[in-house]
């Protein structure tokens, strides 16, 4: 699969992703509306929608974190210390060059994001 961000066409290939975002209101409708795009036929607008579009991609598992602080950066920075990631993807208005993280360590992962859990 090919994306185009910031100009640059990206190739996304097939592996276990992780993507890291934001809803700092309406959490559930946030989620829910990834959860059902394909389904809702929405419009693009955020670049996940781009990768939901595709039929074959499937999302196989959620982690909600509420919280009153934003975590997004934070927990984006500690991904990216442990993955490799798609550059500039949904980060556009973070200090961190991803929120899109491939994930090859399963075990790696959820002791990466377990202290935000918790």
């Amino acid at each position: 699969m090919s994306l185009e961000i910031k100009g640059k066409n990206v190739s996304i290939n097939k592996s276990l992703y992780a993507y890291v975002g934001s809803a700092m209101k309406n959490l559930s409708q946030r989620v829910g509306r990834h959860l059902s795009y394909k389904e809702k036929g929405y419009k693009k607008h955020w670049h996940i929608d781009n990768i939901l579009q595709n039929p074959k991609n499937e999302i196989i598992f959620v982690s909600l974190i509420p919280s009153f602080k934003r975590l997004e950066e934070d927990i984006s920075i500690e991904l990216s210390k442990k993955f490799r990631y798609i550059k500039y993807f949904g980060a556009s208005d973070l200090k961190v060059e991803s929120n899109l993280f491939i994930i090859n360590n399963i075990d790696l992962f959820f002791d990466t994001i377990k202290p935000f859990i918790l």
